[in-house]
């Protein structure tokens, strides 16, 4: 099995992560993908790990870091987390998961934070066995 590594990433992997943002039910064209990751790179507050092998992006997960009001040190939010279909089990998700804990540490964070889709059960199981305890409802409006 050739060994996963994971890094940061760069506008080189759009076609890989436009495929994986398909698979979380989010289409986007390598283009689309470039643009976004090319506008997230340059944003200090953000942060976007691979997971490689071979060449081939095998997962990611996109970070942002912000402030709240309730703590002096700021909170790291997963914005996204996905591993391809065919190379869930082996432990890349727990890489990248460790990749966003240690950014999150060395930016001082105090907690990291994300939500997940009510349908996505396999997900909620992984994010528990992370440490991870379910503490409110999200709510979302779109704004056309």
């Amino acid at each position: 099995m050739t060994p996963v590594h994971p890094c940061p990433a760069t506008p080189d992997d759009a076609a890989g992560v436009a495929a994986l943002l398909a698979e979380l039910g989010y289409p986007a064209t390598p283009e689309e993908a470039r643009q976004r990751l090319a506008r997230i790179h340059t944003a200090a507050d953000y942060h976007t790990v691979v997971a490689e092998a071979d060449g081939v992006v095998l997962g990611f997960v996109g970070l942002q870091r912000g402030w709240g009001y309730e703590h002096d040190r700021p909170f790291v939010r997963v914005l996204a987390l996905v591993v391809h279909a065919g190379a869930r089990g082996r432990g890349i998700g727990a890489r990248l998961m460790s990749a966003a804990d240690a950014w999150a540490r060395a930016g001082n964070a105090h907690a990291l934070h994300l939500t997940t889709s009510l349908h996505r059960e396999e997900a909620h199981r992984f994010y528990e066995g992370l440490g991870f305890s379910r503490n409110g409802w999200r709510y979302a409006r779109p704004l056309g």
